[in-house]
């Protein structure tokens, strides 16, 4: 994460020197964006909650005319959800799990824009696909006992792929509406993931009773969805 953020950073400073030392087509700027994610499950079987996370990265807007632009960016996003009050098979009823799931993709979405330039500030409403890929995951593990009220003895599993059948290909759509003044954008949106993201044909050799409750959470039509709060500044 932290090489991640290196090499934006020195992305950006270069696409700055570049815009400086160089004559760009008309209609073309470059930024950096970043922000928050808040994102959460929609699950029946399970309690869940929505958990703060961000997203971080570059981007270019290609404006159209007459009120149209198509931004593409390329960042770091990550996503996740709380189940909480978990039990699993076999076991007290008093012992119950927390899973909280982390998962940061390398996402490239689309925003495709229109809104009217109103010379000192623009609005405008997008439509935004995206696709991404996931090149990290944490799974943390904590449970409460009938002794204990709290969740505690928290376990912290890394990238577990092919143990508890996740898939690392996302897609998905956004909607939502920004507001445009200087080189500033403030855009909101609500997300949705599509497809599924669990794999029913990986073996999960161990921690079997939370490799099914991922596959609960992230079956078909309850994968992640949520909302993202971004600031992007233009070069």
């Amino acid at each position: 994460m932290k090489r991640f953020l290196t090499v934006i950073a020195a992305l950006a400073v270069m696409i700055s020197a570049s815009a400086q030392g160089l004559k760009l087509a008309d209609g073309i700027h470059y930024g950096v964006v970043g922000g928050f994610t808040s994102s959460q499950t929609n699950i029946k079987n399970f309690s869940s909650k929505s958990i703060a996370l961000y997203h971080a990265g570059i981007t270019a807007k290609f404006n159209l005319g007459i009120g149209f632009a198509i931004q593409p960016a390329l960042i770091y996003q990550v996503k996740g959800a709380r189940l909480y009050d978990v039990i699993n098979e076999g076991l007290s009823e008093e012992e119950r799990h927390q899973f909280d799931y982390k998962l940061g993709y390398l996402e490239l979405p689309v925003n495709i824009q229109w809104g009217p330039d109103l010379l000192a500030f623009r609005p405008y409403v997008f439509v935004e696909p995206f696709v991404g890929y996931a090149v990290n995951n944490d799974l943390i593990d904590a449970v409460k006992t009938a002794e204990i009220e709290d969740y505690t003895n928290q376990e912290k599993i890394k990238n577990g792929w092919k143990e508890y059948g996740l898939k690392r290909f996302e897609y998905g759509l956004g909607l939502g509406a920004g507001f445009e003044f200087w080189r500033v954008q403030i855009s909101a949106q609500w997300f949705w993931n599509f497809g599924t993201l669990y794999s029913p044909t990986s073996d999960s050799v161990d921690g079997q009773n939370i490799a099914d409750n991922i596959k609960d959470a992230f079956t078909k039509n309850k994968n992640f969805q949520g909302v993202k709060v971004s600031l992007a500044i233009m070069f």
